[in-house]
């Protein structure tokens, strides 16, 4: 009886063993490797006229807008902020985030957006067309970098909740003419096999040509890394950085704007060293996932600019360790996380964290408004 038992138990390591080992063949079979740069898909472009270039001194306001897959709103906890869910209990729900989301964009009447976290026929969004949708709603010409792209990711461990088939990015819109867009590839990855089910960070570069002018406006959507210890958000901000200022030295006009899951440094009251703790805007609970302070000395040093709005009672972000608690403010999590850095030619005449209250995202949309000096 005791061989006949442990002869199925044998059976049974074998058939898990078997299935883990194809499962994880697969995952490296299909795995998402992009070139280090791709061209990308212009959507909706207009006519290369200068009727429809950017301007000198124009006045242009810019959205950014992390989307959550339109599944991280209010209800919503998510796994890897400490909470247990994959995805939202059903499509009509992400289907109301979506609705909510679109009419923020529409609200805004921004004339640039940037847009993370945006799914393209994801079994954790229930299938949902999103960019398509946002692409008809703002009828601009549009680009879609891919940052994530698993056959299946088999997390979190639970039936129901497993995000499975994901195809999602970051995306660009714009009122202007756009010359031309490409994605580049950022450095750093986690170690196998968790890459093969895991981002592939990128920036994507939206070239715009300015009127009258041999120079462009360069538009740089990032969304960096979360879940690291830090060292590989130090190396795609490196990466970032060093092509940000090879575009300023060439003349052009930059702004970099995103997520960048860091907290910018007028949102930390005491820098960090080795014996100090940062002290943040929003005091960070002990055991809740850190966004680490902006290693960015070479903004200010280069005479560059944050575009970020610091308001104590509006942050950008909050911790998906729990449901949001509308009623008490302390029992949540913030960050400040979402904004923009602008080159040395380009005036910030505005910036304000759109108050939401994270009712369809889990961030907040940060809008300003820019001038591009003569």
């Amino acid at each position: 009886m005791i061989k006949k038992i442990l002869k199925i138990v044998l059976i049974l390591f074998i058939v898990v063993i078997t299935f883990a080992v194809g499962f994880i063949i697969t995952l490296q079979i299909f795995e998402y490797n992009p070139s280090a740069i791709e061209s990308l898909e212009i959507t909706n472009n207009q006519e290369d006229t200068d009727t429809n270039y950017v301007s000198l001194n124009q006045t242009i306001k810019i959205m950014t807008f992390n989307t959550g897959y339109a599944s991280l709103s209010e209800t919503e906890d998510f796994v890897m902020d400490g909470g247990t869910k994959g995805r939202m209990d059903s499509v009509d729900l992400v289907e109301a985030n979506i609705t909510g989301i679109s009419n923020i964009l529409t609200a805004s009447s921004a004339d640039i957006f940037l847009l993370q976290e945006v799914d393209v026929n994801s079994d954790r969004s229930y299938n949902t067309l999103q960019y398509q949708t946002y692409t008809d709603l703002l009828n601009m010409p549009v680009t879609l970098g891919y940052n994530y792209r698993c056959i299946f990711v088999p997390f979190p461990f639970q039936l129901g909740q497993m995000m499975g088939d994901v195809n999602s990015g970051i995306m660009t819109a714009t009122n202007f003419f756009v010359e031309s867009a490409e994605r580049r590839q950022l450095p750093g990855e986690f170690a196998w096999p968790l890459r093969l089910a895991n981002l592939k960070r990128c920036m994507t570069v939206t070239t715009l040509p300015i009127k009258d002018s041999d120079k462009n406006l360069i538009i740089i959507n990032v969304h960096l890394s979360a879940y690291d210890e830090g060292d590989m958000r130090i190396q795609e901000m490196t990466a970032v950085k060093e092509f940000a200022l090879a575009q300023y030295a060439l003349g052009n006009f930059v702004v970099i704007g995103g997520d960048f899951n860091q907290t910018f440094p007028e949102a930390v009251e005491t820098s960090a060293t080795t014996t100090t703790a940062a002290v943040y805007t929003y005091p960070l609970t002990v055991g809740n996932w850190e966004a680490y302070e902006m290693d960015a000395d070479w903004v200010t040093e280069n005479g560059w600019d944050f575009g970020v709005d610091l308001d104590p009672y509006n942050p950008t972000c909050r911790l998906l360790n729990r449901a949001y608690d509308t009623t008490t403010w302390e029992n949540n999590q913030y960050y400040v996380i979402d904004g923009f850095i602008v080159s040395p030619n380009i005036t910030i005449i505005s910036e304000e964290i759109v108050e939401q209250d994270f009712e369809f995202s889990d961030h907040n949309p940060v809008v300003i408004e820019i001038t591009l000096n003569e």
